[in-house]
């Protein structure tokens, strides 16, 4: 069956956007922010996927700032693929300077997206996309969601905030 010049378009510019994700990820993979960053962590967590090998610790930075504690500095390392790798650059861009509360929203509603295959909206979805692309390839969500599901584990190590 032969597709309209719609359904092409659409193949066409899904082609290209796939690609640009993947551009996304590889910049992130081979220049993560926050990797192997010395910092005066507060709290740190290592998370394992056991099914790809992937073992990452992530270390947070907290001051109480206007009513609201906020990650003044965020960090990982250790071995893992370049899906979590660039999950976790990602996730260090986007929570340092925000309180734990935005944090652990942001964190819920992505890996609630990833895990669901639900889609995004709003501004979150566009700093997301190249992560939300993960969703096509079942096997390799656990390897997006691991940074993720470890800053959680680490927020949980916090001491109480005055």
């Amino acid at each position: 069956m032969a597709l309209t010049k719609k359904q092409h378009v659409d193949q066409k510019e899904s082609r290209q956007q796939h690609q640009l994700y993947q551009t996304a990820l590889l910049a992130h993979h081979k220049q993560p922010i926050g990797f192997e960053v010395a910092i005066n962590a507060d709290a740190s967590h290592e998370g394992v996927n056991p099914a790809c090998g992937d073992e990452i610790t992530v270390s947070c930075e907290i001051k109480h700032q206007h009513e609201a504690s906020v990650i003044t500095a965020i960090a990982f390392h250790g071995d893992s693929c370049a899906i979590c790798r660039a999950s976790a650059s990602i996730m260090c861009q986007e929570v340092q300077g925000k309180t734990l509360v935005e944090t652990q929203v942001m964190s819920r509603q992505l890996t609630g997206a990833l895990s669901t295959n639900i889609s995004m909206i709003g501004e979150l979805a566009e700093q997301f996309s190249p992560l939300l692309m993960i969703q096509q390839f079942p096997v390799r969500k656990q390897c997006a969601l691991l940074p993720w599901n470890t800053l959680m584990e680490t927020l949980k190590c916090l001491p109480d905030q005055p």
